[in-house]
């Protein structure tokens, strides 16, 4: 039988306690900076809600959903993958706001300014909205299915690969958009101006309003062409 040397021993459990103590702070340390950015998020959306106004603001993958923010500044803030479904943004700014891939389904934006803001991948899904400036705004793959935006104000930006498939785009403005790819199935683009935009790979059927007011496919390349709005067909 082998004999243990005491002195071995005590080395022995002291490594073990040295291990066990520098994981133990090291975990700490991890959970401290994990808890660090929620908390900071949480001083952000408390000074949103108590202010109506968070410009800056780091409030990326915040709960948001169902709230009242009517009029709320958040112009610069970030509000990447942030929850907004259902919320009021009525006449809000988003001035070069961050919402990529934010989830703003069923949210109400009339009259938001959203001129600038990167909205990558946003979830607008049945989103409600009239007159909302989304002038150059970076809406690639923006996903608009089954919303309401009339007259809203999209010039300059950029729409690829987004679908606004049965989506109510009443007199919006699209001039010098880039709308490759764009799938406008069952829209309602009736006196919708397309002036200077890029149309290639649009997708259009006949259930599909055309600016004219007829049925589709509707001519894109003529509307983006022309220069010219077409008159609406009574």
């Amino acid at each position: 039988m082998r004999m243990t040397h005491p002195g071995y021993s005590r080395f022995c459990r002291a490594g073990l306690i040295t291990g066990i103590a520098f994981l133990v702070a090291g975990a700490g340390m991890v959970h401290v900076a994990f808890a660090q950015t929620p908390m900071q998020h949480r001083g952000n959306r408390d000074q949103l809600l108590a202010t109506n106004a968070c410009v800056k603001c780091d409030l990326a993958g915040v709960d948001l959903a169902g709230l009242n923010l009517m009029g709320a500044d958040l112009s610069h803030a970030d509000l990447s993958r942030a929850n907004l479904a259902g919320s009021y943004l009525i006449g809000a700014t988003l001035y070069q706001a961050k919402l990529t891939e934010a989830n703003l389904s069923g949210a109400v934006i009339g009259g938001a300014n959203l001129s600038g803001a990167d909205m990558k991948g946003v979830d607008l899904k049945r989103v409600i909205s009239s007159r909302a400036n989304l002038n150059m705004a970076n809406l690639a793959r923006a996903d608009f299915s089954e919303a309401k935006l009339e007259y809203s104000n999209m010039e300059g930006a950029i729409l690829t690969g987004a679908n606004l498939s049965r989506t109510d785009l009443y007199e919006s403005r699209f001039l010098f958009a880039d709308l490759t790819d764009v799938n406008f199935m069952g829209a309602n683009l009736h006196e919708a101006d397309f002036s200077h935009a890029d149309v290639n790979g649009v997708a259009t059927d006949v259930t599909t309003t055309c600016p004219d007011l007829k049925p589709g496919p509707c001519d894109m390349h003529t509307l983006s062409e022309s220069g010219e709005k077409p008159g609406a067909m009574r």
